[in-house]
């Protein structure tokens, strides 16, 4: 039996989980005598073993889906340095990438502002043209925002999952988890195709994006939610943090309070401009390279279909006002728009784009 298989088995172990398994491993000497200590103690472990490896072949079962042990030298390096590190994670895309790109996480909340989704397509876009890869977790809100805008970059991006798979969540999201494959980025997630999905899960994987990441750059948070969980991490763990500092004037309530706490602590740490960030960063920030998309459509449309991705979908009304047209003129180029498969009308008069799910 492969090493993959024992580990996994051994994972499924009653009150048995990375910390302690690791632990049970290196007392008894090696993987193979912790495999032989279980089986000699366990009446039913071979029934056990039966049920895991069952879910692990069921999550391999799809050619392209694979598995990695924390021993394999495609295993990402910084996650090593995790006192909870997984041992065991599974993934679809480049399995090779962890190793050869540097990343920088963007986190954010949920039901953000459009202010905040922005930031997080703009952060995506330009990070990724200056070969950042780009870490979230396809959430809703800034994580979504920021791989799309990392897709739109043709750029690197990978998405640490809550749940399986082939459980795509939210499921409006499948679409733009199979643009991070086609882009040569990734899925990771540590759970089985079998796998309930718990609450807690998303708030685990959290450590997942921060131990990826070089940086960590939280766009908003309220006073408590992931993206502050993510930032707290990245503070313990000494990944250098920078938060998005709110106009005190135009962008005030409890939906930017996690950025105020964070910032009244560790002011050095704010941003407010790509310029103020990069600056932060180190580097100075490039013109941005017109997407592929870009250069195949006629000057006229590029206002709207511009708007349209930097809001990640908006209605007729604000594309016009944000456009300096009338809708009647915006609702003509929106169709042409529509006929190239570009963008998709949905109820409430909504457009959004459709080559970034």
């Amino acid at each position: 039996m492969d090493r993959l298989k024992k580990w996994w088995v051994l994972l499924g172990e009653d009150g048995i989980g990375p910390v302690k398994l690791k632990d049970r491993v290196e007392t008894l000497g090696s993987l193979d005598q912790a495999w032989e200590w279980a089986r000699s103690r366990e009446a039913n472990f071979s029934t056990k073993q039966a049920k895991r490896l069952l879910s692990l072949e069921s999550t391999l079962s799809n050619p392209n889906h694979w598995g990695i042990s924390w021993e394999d030298d495609a295993y990402p390096i910084p996650w090593r340095e995790l006192h909870d590190a997984p041992i065991v994670v599974f993934g679809r895309g480049d399995q090779h990438i962890f190793n050869r790109r540097s990343f920088l996480a963007i986190v954010g909340t949920r039901n953000c502002t459009q202010r905040a989704a922005e930031l997080g397509f703009e952060l995506g876009q330009n990070l990724a043209q200056q070969q950042w890869g780009i870490v979230s977790g396809l959430a809703k809100g800034v994580d979504a925002m920021a791989h799309r805008g990392a897709c739109y970059a043709d750029g690197i991006t990978v998405a640490c999952l809550g749940g399986p798979l082939h459980r795509i969540y939210p499921r409006e999201h499948m679409k733009l988890a199979e643009n991070i494959i086609q882009n040569g980025g990734a899925l990771v997630t540590e759970h089985a195709r079998d796998s309930e999905i718990h609450p807690w899960h998303f708030a685990a994987r959290n450590r997942l994006i921060v131990g990826l990441a070089e940086g960590l750059i939280m766009v908003q948070s309220p006073a408590r939610g992931g993206a502050l969980i993510s930032a707290q991490l990245a503070l313990e763990s000494g990944v250098d943090c920078w938060v998005y500092r709110p106009d005190s004037r135009k962008e005030t309530g409890q939906i930017w309070a996690g950025n105020r706490k964070i910032l009244e602590e560790f002011p050095e740490m704010g941003w407010q401009s790509l310029d103020e960030l990069f600056g932060l960063l180190g580097r100075a920030v490039k013109a941005v390279v017109p997407n592929r998309l870009e250069t195949e459509l006629a000057d006229e449309l590029l206002p709207i279909w511009n708007c349209i991705i930097q809001k990640g979908g908006a209605q007729i009304g604000d594309i016009a006002q944000a456009c300096h047209m009338t809708t009647a003129a915006i609702g003509r180029k929106l169709f042409i728009l529509e006929l190239k498969g570009m963008v998709e009308r949905i109820p409430g008069g909504w457009y959004i784009p459709r080559k970034l799910g």
